[in-house]
């Protein structure tokens, strides 16, 4: 039961934690219906009110929280199967499928009624899951140009409201950290999929904060001051960072040289701080829930280090990951084993 929380906590309840994607193509493929769109969304906080670190949590919030979430959470873990399954097999079939279901989302205007803070905060992370899909499909084949155009709009009246509220009313701390991280990502593969210079620059500025907000040794310190939890949100904002970087190359936006080179620093700290939790305890006197055994590390928590991996030679943590594998997030684009840097090569929109 720890495990199944502290990974919601993430952002990533456990259907987003994807198994392998079997690429033998069936006989025939046929596309299910797509799920019901959620077109709201309201919770609360998974902390307890009088958490200051945003680091104890309220059992019954926590539990809600996933539940309201848990629709949306299978419909992204289902897309991105098929996202990958249509890009890797190059696979017309499933580009339909992944736009019918995309379009039947956008038609409905899935998630764009956010009624709290914390709902505000959290899709993010959901609406790049959305973006990452879609360009699966381009890469793979040709989308519906007409049920695209509709998707793009859906996007960007996602994503244009986020960027104000990062900017204007969200608190201080989740304005600069791990949040506004996976927000930038969404911008960014927004921004891309639209065309959309605006939201391009602002996951471009976004991802360079976050990098450039880490101090010497690679730690983030705004995920530093999250007590026992702090590993967990080092591991949870590296992610979008490394992908962000990697699909923003494209458009001339190099994260591994911004801030001197910064984002090589906060991926070994990461990865080296999975291995040895005591080396975030040394930095904020607090055991994590690693070195407690309230926790082990997932496939999910470590999937980024597949993109980095493919142009950044690192024996010592291909070594480090090689028993994770296939390492899955939905939100990053699926099964990266599978996948690897498929967002580095992503060509700049014409």
């Amino acid at each position: 039961m720890k495990a199944l929380i502290l990974a919601s906590l993430l952002g990533v309840p456990a259907l987003a934690a994807m198994p392998g994607i079997a690429l033998a193509q069936e006989e025939t493929f046929s596309c299910k219906a797509a799920p019901a769109p959620v077109v709201d969304l309201e919770y609360g906080s998974r902390y307890t009110d009088d958490s200051k670190t945003r680091s104890d949590i309220d059992a019954e919030s926590n539990a809600a929280v996933d539940e309201a979430l848990k629709p949306v959470e299978k419909f992204i873990n289902d897309l991105s199967k098929m996202a990958n399954a249509a890009y890797l097999g190059k696979d017309q079939a499933r580009v339909d499928c992944v736009t019918d279901w995309l379009f039947t989302w956008a038609e409905a205007g899935a998630l764009k009624d956010l009624k709290t803070v914390n709902v505000q905060l959290s899709t993010p992370a959901r609406f790049a899951g959305f973006a990452l899909a879609l360009l699966q499909a381009d890469a793979a084949g040709t989308p519906d140009p007409a049920k695209r155009e509709t998707i793009v709009a859906w996007l960007k009246a996602l994503g244009e409201p986020m960027t104000a509220f990062f900017d204007e009313e969200a608190p201080t701390n989740a304005s600069r950290n791990n949040l506004r991280a996976w927000a930038g990502l969404a911008a960014a593969a927004i921004g891309v999929a639209a065309q959309d210079e605006k939201l391009v620059a602002w996951g471009e500025d976004s991802i360079e904060m976050i990098i450039c907000d880490a101090d010497a040794d690679g730690s983030l310190p705004l995920e530093m001051g999250r007590a026992e939890r702090a590993l967990n949100y080092q591991l949870h904002a590296v992610a979008p960072l490394v992908v962000a970087s990697d699909l923003l190359a494209g458009q001339g936006f190099d994260g591994y040289a911004v801030c001197e080179g910064k984002l090589r620093q906060i991926v070994e700290f990461s990865w080296k701080a999975a291995k040895d939790p005591s080396l975030v305890e040394a930095i904020n006197g607090k055991q994590q829930t690693f070195a407690k055994g309230e926790q082990k590390l997932e496939p999910f928590m470590m999937a980024w280090a597949e993109p980095y991996l493919a142009h950044v030679e690192d024996p010592e943590l291909d070594a480090f990951v090689a028993p994770l594998r296939e390492m899955s997030h939905s939100k990053l684009g699926g099964n990266m084993t599978e996948m690897q840097g498929w967002t580095a090569t992503l060509s700049a929109p014409t």
